[in-house]
């Protein structure tokens, strides 16, 4: 039998904003701000969920934590921790992505808090010098920003460059982390 994937969405309120997380049952799928409550419609018009939904996956959008399952318990604990100053081990993930992305993805939860690092020097890590700009690309299709830190990515000058939810909001997670210099 060929059951249909099911993804959980909740609105989780941090210090920063209020993000719908969305989990399927092998872990964190999307994290993006919202305003106002979550719905199906609104956590349908993400990219990265709209992909599984036109595949046929179920939003099943809760209200309250008490009707959470493990996976989005897990997220929401994980983005709540974080707004805290807490660390704490990052949630399973499920997410879809060329090899590429996966690559640079997996090389973005390795650097520390606090800490940043250029897109040519990202680029370098995953032994491909040249390629910046399509570092820079992986970077930015992130579904889980903030749990997979891309906002700890800087310009090769230290400027504070391209962030999907905004340059203030990479200011103070950067700030939030510690450094002081943004």
């Amino acid at each position: 039998m060929n059951r249909k994937t099911r993804i959980d969405v909740a609105a989780v309120r941090t210090r920063f904003a209020t993000f719908a997380v969305a989990t399927t049952p092998k872990g964190i799928a999307s994290l993006f701000p919202i305003r106002g409550a979550i719905t199906a419609a609104r956590a349908a018009r993400d990219p990265w969920l709209a992909r599984r939904v036109r595949a046929g996956a179920e939003l099943v959008i809760h209200r309250a934590p008490r009707t959470y399952p493990a996976s989005l318990a897990g997220a929401a604990a994980a983005l709540r921790a974080y707004a805290a100053g807490e660390t704490r081990r990052l949630p399973a993930l499920d997410l879809e992505g060329t090899p590429f992305q996966q690559k640079v993805w997996k090389k973005l939860c390795a650097i520390p808090t606090g800490t940043t690092v250029s897109y040519r020097a990202l680029a370098a890590s995953i032994g491909k010098p040249k390629a910046a700009r399509a570092v820079g690309g992986a970077v930015g299709a992130n579904p889980v920003p903030i749990l997979i830190p891309c906002h700890r990515v800087i310009g090769e000058n230290g400027s504070l460059t391209g962030f999907g939810l905004g340059l203030p909001m990479k200011r103070a997670l950067l700030a939030h982390e510690g450094r002081k210099d943004t």
